[in-house]
């Protein structure tokens, strides 16, 4: 003897219907779709912070070379929106760093006045979409105030 509500095989509970799949499934797809956006996401952050690290370094050690020159030498000139160049010297370079890419890196010094350099320096990944995402800008102001060092008068 068999129980009345007992469901038995092709009964209302036997299995998924076609509906029901292809539901799971869509919902399975927006899902595996959101977590394939937030690796590509998480992917290109990871490509800017490389850069931004590489860029800060270069435009770090770019002003720490431009403090170390004597006053005297120090070339006055520059821009940070171009290549610039007075004669032999240029206000800008390129380093090619493994892993990272190239950084761009360019500088302006200003005479305020005969004793006082402002100093900026900016170093910015290559490309379009990464370089202003990955600019590093630093600022110094040189100034000589000694006499017998050779600072002028």
């Amino acid at each position: 003897m068999t129980r009345p509500d007992a469901a038995g095989p092709g009964g209302p509970e036997s299995g998924f219907t076609l509906v029901e799949a292809m539901v799971a499934i869509v919902v399975l797809l927006v899902g595996v779709a959101s977590v394939a956006n937030l690796m590509v996401v998480a992917a290109s952050s990871n490509t800017v912070a490389n850069q931004a690290t590489a860029a800060a370094t270069i435009a770090s050690q770019e002003i720490e070379r431009l403090t170390a020159i004597p006053f005297d030498q120090l070339v006055v000139g520059g821009d940070l929106t171009a290549d610039a160049s007075a004669g032999p010297v240029d206000f800008w370079a390129d380093q090619n760093l493994p892993g990272v890419g190239n950084i761009h890196t360019r500088w302006v010094v200003v005479a305020t006045d005969t004793q006082t350099r402002f100093i900026q320096v900016r170093a910015e990944a290559d490309g379009a979409l990464t370089g202003p995402r990955s600019r590093a800008d630093f600022t110094t102001i040189r100034s000589c105030t000694s006499t017998t060092i050779g600072c002028p008068p």
